[in-house]
């Protein structure tokens, strides 16, 4: 069993190697188009509204942490929010789990336990996933289900079959770990988490979809539910940091045949650009609003001591 990490982790670097020589003979076939984009001031300000509004989308998800915590113990938006917005840039090194894992390390010390702020870290990483799988689910009614069955070679009813095995598979499993992992807490005590993940998840696809029609022609609809799986990749994907590659490369693969593959690498590489602006930005106002946090509260103390000392 303690080999199974292990196994996991080299998968993982196999997967996110593979993926980055799939996107490296992509970017050198498509070497001279890639270098012939010329953004116009109208798309460099689109694309800066984009990252700015996924910065701001983050804050869903720290909102969710600070409820997933609150249901071990009470702490203040004022240590719950930084955590997240602070921990960000961990995603990328060393990696996603370690960027959960740095929610937890900053709120200790404070009234939960060791043991509570991991049930907290294993409730998030069960939530942020459940929460894209329902995005999907809201998005099949509108898909171009039978466009994608041609794309891949199968049948529409096998895509239905399997979504609906891969839902219900997992949401099965989400249950039993909650039940199991989080003091028997039941799938109603998370509804706040998961809808506010779910939601994030609907703004992450509209944003990605968003980027992708300023660079090419490609279904909206379909643009969202291959964003959303792509982000579902690079999360579960170990030894991919931010789901560097993993991401860009299930993107590619899998909206190639929408569009001009160029132009659908371009957005894909352009996309990863704007989200790593949003969290640089949300990070950074994230540690801005921490210090005005604590500012106030010196101020506020500084200016009790000199009351009591008047008196």
């Amino acid at each position: 069993m303690s080999r199974l990490p292990a196994i996991a982790k080299t998968v993982g670097v196999v997967f996110v190697a593979g993926s980055l020589v799939f996107l490296g003979h992509a970017l050198l076939e498509h070497r001279s188009d890639l270098a012939g984009w010329r953004p116009s001031a109208g798309v460099l300000a689109g694309l800066t509204a984009l990252a700015l509004a996924y910065g701001a989308a983050l804050y869903l998800l720290a909102e969710g942490w600070h409820r997933i915590v609150g249901l071990f113990g009470p702490e203040p938006r004022s240590r719950s929010w930084p955590s997240y917005t602070g921990t960000l840039v961990a995603r990328y090194l060393p990696g996603n789990v370690a960027h959960v894992i740095g929610h937890a390390v900053w709120l200790r010390g404070g009234p939960l336990s060791k043991a509570d702020l991991t049930r907290a870290s294993v409730l998030e990483l069960i939530v942020t996933p459940m929460g894209a799988m329902l995005a999907l689910l809201l998005l099949l009614p509108v898909l171009p289900v039978g466009g994608i069955a041609e794309a891949l070679g199968t049948t529409v009813a096998a895509i239905w079959t399997g979504i609906a095995l891969g839902v219900g598979l997992a949401g099965f499993g989400m249950s039993l770990l909650l039940r199991r992992k989080a003091k028997g807490l039941a799938l109603r005590a998370v509804l706040a988490p998961v809808c506010l993940a779910t939601l994030f998840m609907l703004v992450f696809a509209g944003i990605f979809a968003a980027v992708l029609q300023l660079v090419a022609e490609t279904s909206v609809v379909l643009s969202m539910a291959v964003g959303i799986a792509a982000w579902v990749a690079g999360y579960a994907t170990p030894g991919a940091p931010g789901g560097i590659g993993t991401r860009e490369a299930l993107i590619a693969a899998l909206l190639g045949g929408a569009s001009a593959s160029a132009d659908v690498l371009l957005g894909a590489l352009v996309f990863r650009v704007v989200t790593t602006v949003g969290e640089l930005a949300c990070f950074g106002s994230g540690f801005v609003l921490s210090r005005v946090r604590r500012r106030g509260k010196a101020a506020e103390k500084k200016g009790r001591l000199g009351s009591a000392h008047t008196v």
